[in-house]
């Protein structure tokens, strides 16, 4: 097995730390914006419920994203925390 190499947990970690800051930037850019979605100019109800829909999903998708990222953070930082203590 190779060795562990602490530069490829940083790398790892800066990795996500990217997607993180990229999803949080689509979530605030929504959250900030959200009226743009439900206060859509038509008068139509079902194009206003699409744009609504549209910025729950997107609004979801972006959380989880960050939870996603958040978790596998955690665990590159708990293995990384094993094996230096472990001496690997």
């Amino acid at each position: 097995m190779k060795k562990f190499n602490i530069d490829q947990v940083e790398d790892a970690n800066i990795t996500l730390d990217t997607v993180k800051g990229l999803a949080q930037t689509i979530n605030d850019l929504l959250e900030d914006n959200v009226s743009l979605f439900t206060e859509y100019p038509s008068t139509h109800k079902g194009v206003k419920w699409q744009a609504d829909n549209l910025v729950t999903k997107l609004l979801a998708l972006a959380k989880a994203t960050i939870t996603a990222t958040e978790k596998a953070q955690n665990q590159i930082e708990l293995v990384a925390e094993k094996l230096i203590k472990d001496g690997e």
